[in-house]
Parts: structure tokens; sequence; C-alpha cells
């Protein structure tokens, strides 16, 4: 399956379901899908074709998140690199993966500037910038989405050995990897995932890491697989987290043990403001029990753990 025709689905069926919160954003199936389409026609017309790599270098946002389903569609392949990257790491994972347009906002221009003469791959015309204000040698993200269709880009036939994304390693071991995903492979964490955590149509799942790395795709796969509902943060404070998920009706959570300690000790931590959770999913490094056993008294049978 093409996982980019996610949202062209629940766009169908699910029109008016809420798909996105970010924060004063919230997007229903077909109001993604058509800015999805937008930005799926603007690379169109920009001259990325199947199997081209795109490149972002962007905090979690609406155009990281949207920037995923886009490259989907068209059979484009997703490079998300870290904004924790050191100049000289940027140069060289663009490089290694081959991409040929990057899309990132004004804090990384100045670096740009310096290593544009090291990347042949890509041309002056494909720098784009999420919050551009006039900046030379870039393009505008939203006046180039703004200029393209929202109707369903042109039918390109991606099938489940195409690649997806790229995802890279953090280089604690050596160099940085660079990890494929076919569509296929993110079919299988869509199906095995929602199935495994019990998420449907009407669960709304919050995520409050980067979207970059591979883990978020645990929760973000079966969440749009499933058209329910996904509230990305732009960062953690367990005081807002918390509230969200008393705001929001949040079923479904994915934390490290580091957040869920923060969660504990927050100073509005209560049980009533977290009944609507139906799964907390801990990762990344092992849970101490103290903290494993007060989680499970506060929230019974709703804790999960996965190692990877």
């Amino acid at each position: 399956m093409n996982i980019g025709s996610l949202f062209s689905r629940h766009a169908k069926y699910r029109p008016d379901h809420l798909a996105l919160v970010f924060q004063q954003q919230r997007l229903s199936h077909l109001e993604l899908n058509k800015s999805i389409n937008r930005l799926a026609n603007a690379l169109i017309d920009l001259g990325i074709k199947k199997g081209d790599k795109v490149a972002t270098i962007l905090p979690n946002s609406l155009e990281l998140f949207e920037t995923y389903w886009a490259c989907g569609k068209i059979g484009a392949v997703i490079v998300p690199l870290s904004t924790l990257l050191l100049e000289t790491a940027m140069a060289s994972l663009l490089n290694d993966s081959d991409s040929v347009l990057v899309i990132t906002n004004n804090d990384f221009v100045e670096i740009f500037d310096r290593i544009k003469k090291d990347l042949p791959a890509i041309q002056n015309d494909r720098y784009l910038l999420s919050d551009f204000s006039g900046q030379s040698g870039y393009q505008d993200y939203h006046a180039l989405k703004a200029a393209a269709s929202e109707n369903e880009p042109e039918e390109r036939s991606v099938n489940d050995n195409d690649l997806f994304n790229i995802m890279y390693s953090s280089g604690t071991t050596g160099l940085p990897k660079g990890i494929i995903h076919t569509h296929h492979i993110r079919a299988m964490y869509a199906n095995i995932f929602a199935s495994s955590y019990r998420i449907t149509p009407e669960s709304v799942t919050m995520h409050a890491g980067a979207i970059v790395f591979n883990d978020a795709f645990v929760d973000l796969m079966p969440t749009v697989f499933v058209g329910a509902t996904y509230v990305l943060l732009d960062r953690f404070d367990p005081v807002e987290y918390i509230d969200t998920v008393e705001r929001e009706k949040v079923t479904h959570v994915m934390l490290v043990p580091a957040q869920i300690i923060a969660l504990l000790d927050a100073p509005n931590f209560a049980y009533e403001k977290l009944k609507s959770l139906e799964m907390i999913l801990s990762l990344g490094a092992p849970l101490l029990k103290e903290h494993k056993d007060a989680l499970t008294h506060a929230l019974p049978d709703r804790f999960y753990e996965l190692y990877s």
C-alpha cells in the first residue's frame, strides 16, 4: 500500500473528524488532506520525482508533519534530520542520503549559507523556509503551497517495496547510519501497533517527543492508519502535558522514563486529570520499579513497556 494515501481515504470517509491538533491549529481530515495535497503538488511543481529524497530540518510543527505524508503521496522519500545536528554532520547526512531538496526554518539559514557549496545535489531553488521573510537564496514554503492545487496529486505507482523514509541513527557507536523503511514496513507499524495498543478511530494519541526519530512512528503510524486524532506538542512540559490530556481527552501516550517521573512529580498530577488514558507506553530505557508501581497504582491496567 501507499502510506501516503491514508489521509486521502480519511478525507473521503471521515472528512469532519479531528485529525491533528498542534498548538492553536485544529484540522479535520478533509482540511489536513487538502493542505498535504498542496504541498505534494508544490513539490511536483519543483520537479520532485518518485524516489527523490526530501530532507527536513525542523522542530515539531505542522510543516514537518504534513511533509511526511506529501512525500508519501508522490513516492518521494522523506529524510527527517535532527535540529541538534552540527554543521559538518548536517552536510554529511544530506550528501549521504542523496537529498535533493531541504525544508527548514530561519534558525538554520546561516548554517546553510556556509554549506550550500558542499551540497551539489540540491539546486538553488530547492531550499524552502517554513518562516520565510525574504531571505535571499531560499523559497517561501507557504507561498509555494498557496500557489499549488489542493486536489489529489497526479497518481504515481507506489508499491510496498518503495522507500517511505530514511531515518538516521544517533551515531553513538560510530557514524550515523541511514535506516530505510519501505511503505510495507510502515504499514506493518500501523497495523501491528494499532492492534497491540487497541488504538481505534475514536482514540486520541498525544506525542511530545521529536517526530524525527524512529520511536515516534510507534504511535504516529497506527494513529494515522485508523484515522484517529493526533495531538502533537512542540515540547514537553509536565504541567501543560497533564492539562492537555484532560482537555483533549487523550487516550494513548508514549513517554520515556524521565518524562513519566516528571509527570508523577508535577504539582497537578491527579488520577482525575488522566482518567481518559487507556495506554501509557514507556520506552527508551527501563523504568525503575518504584515509579512503575506508583504509575500502575494511580492508573491500573494501562501501563506498557517497549524495549528496542
